[in-house]
Parts: structure tokens; sequence; C-alpha cells
């Protein structure tokens, strides 16, 4: 009888200490703790900005489609603004149509396919985030040629940080992680495609429109285009193309209305650059074969 006692207590108290627990489980999970909380607004946050980032990209076929047709030519552009063509009133996406155009022309292939995933206001760790976690994967592993650019918008996070006390330092500073991540982002590129032909464009000085006493300002632009350059020597199949000089001044009108972005016809220069050095560049054909 005893041991009987004895085991129907046991059994009640177990039942209590179950029933214990289940009410500490439900209290916890109406409230969780503040850094689950926080967990989840970060995830979030993060979730929605790249949402945010990916919302205006039209998606095309699938790549490797495009890839496999012997008369096509799949053409992947990344970047910012002048990727996106902002600024140009004959609509032709900036550089990346023009090119389209001339590549057709000169080249074997019949036709390019271009991929436009360029942004206006992306940065260099916008870019390489997307780019790392996977959202470009087939387009970038089935890509027979990559545009980019990247860094205006890096260098204009600092100059709207510190409107009224810029320093040459703060760019510097920030000239030190942008070379970091443009390292990553052509070696992200590089680990899925190692082939590709990657074509870089340089950077240009928007003020020297406006001022042309800000001649620090122009120093801080060739130092970042010499980065660009430098980190994309150490990569095979890799072009640099320095268009600063051709955004000097105005002479030229090549400034859209907006006193910052080319308009058509600065595009149509920049293009025949690109173009230039497309064939100058030791890089491998642009061509099916």
């Amino acid at each position: 009888m005893n041991v009987m006692k004895e085991a129907e207590q046991e059994a009640v108290a177990s039942k209590a200490e179950i029933t214990k627990t289940e009410e500490k489980y439900n209290e916890e999970a109406k409230h969780p703790a503040e850094d689950t909380k926080e967990e989840t607004i970060a995830t979030a946050a993060l979730q929605e900005s790249v949402e945010e980032e990916l919302s205006d990209e039209v998606e095309l076929e699938n790549p490797s489609n495009i890839n496999a047709d012997p008369s096509k030519l799949y053409y992947l552009a990344l970047g910012d603004s002048l990727t996106k063509g902002v600024g140009d009133e004959e609509q032709k996406s900036g550089y990346t149509k023009r090119l389209v155009e001339k590549i057709e022309q000169w080249s074997d292939v019949k036709e390019v396919i271009l991929d436009n995933r360029g942004k206006r206001g992306r940065r260099s760790d916008q870019l390489l985030r997307l780019i790392q976690k996977g959202h470009y994967d087939n387009e970038i592993k089935n890509a027979e040629l990559i545009t980019i650019t990247i860094g205006g918008n890096d260098i204009m996070k600092v100059v709207k940080k510190d409107l009224f006390e810029l320093k040459k330092k703060y760019f510097e500073d920030e000239l030190i992680t942008f070379e970091e991540r443009y390292n990553l982002i052509l070696e992200e590129i590089r680990l899925k495609n190692p082939e590709v032909p990657i074509v870089v464009i340089g950077l240009y000085n928007p003020f020297s429109i406006i001022t042309d006493e800000i001649t620090e300002f122009e120093s801080i632009i060739t130092e970042w285009n010499k980065t660009i350059h430098t980190t994309s020597k150490t990569y095979n199949n890799t072009c640099f193309v320095d268009i600063q000089d051709l955004f000097d001044e105005n002479a030229n009108l090549v400034y859209h209305t907006d006193f910052f972005h080319p308009n058509g016809y600065g595009y149509t220069i920049m293009t025949e650059r690109i173009l230039s050095m497309i064939k100058s560049c030791q890089i491998e054909d642009i061509s099916k074969g």
C-alpha cells in the first residue's frame, strides 16, 4: 500500500510539473525574450530591404535557355543608376541598350539579350548582399557578358552624412571598406562563373559641372577609380573602363537636366568608351564563335 501511495504521489507531482512547464512555455510564447524580438525585427528589416532592392527588376526567360542558344548572347548588367540609365531621355537604358546595339553590329552574335539589374541609389554593400544571398546565382552562372557600375552612391553616402564638414579622410576611410566589398563582388562572380568577361566601369565627378573649385573632390574620384582598376586587375578576363574625363565639364552637354546623371549623348560617348576598351582589353572575344 505504501508503494502504491508513493507511486500515486509521484504521478501527481509529475503531472503538476508537466502542467507548470506547459504554462511556462505558453507564457514565453506570448511574451518572447527581447533578444528574440530584436532578431525577428532585424530579420524582417533585412528581408524588407532585399525585397525593396529587387522590387523593380524584370525577370526574363531562364538564362540557361538563352545561354544554350548559339544565336543569342546573354548580357547581365549589374549596378546603380548608370546601369539603370537614369537621365537618358532617349529611353535606351543608358549605356546598356546602346552597348547591345554595338555588340550586335561588330560581333558574330545575332542577338544580345539584355538583363538589366541596375537600380537607382544602389551601393556596393547592397549589391554584394544580393549576390552573396544567391539572388543572381542563375544569372551570373549563365552570363556571357557582365558589366558593373557601382561606387558612386558609396561616395554620396559620405557626402550626405558630412555635407557641411567634408574632409578627405572620410572618403579615404570609406574607400578601405569599399575596396573590400568590391573585391568580394568580383570574387563571388568568379566563383559562380570563372570565365565570363566582366567590364567594370569607373566613376566620374558630378560636381565638376557646378564649380571648378572642388579640385580635392576630383582627386578623391581619381583615387577611387585607381582602387577599382587595381582590384579588377587581379581577376582574369576583366576590363576596367575609365570614364572620369568624359564628364569633367559640360562643354559637350553630356549631363541630364538634374546636373548629376548623363543625358542621352553622355551615355552615347560612355558606350563608345566601353566598346573601345572591350576591344583593346585582353579579354576573350564576346562571341558565340
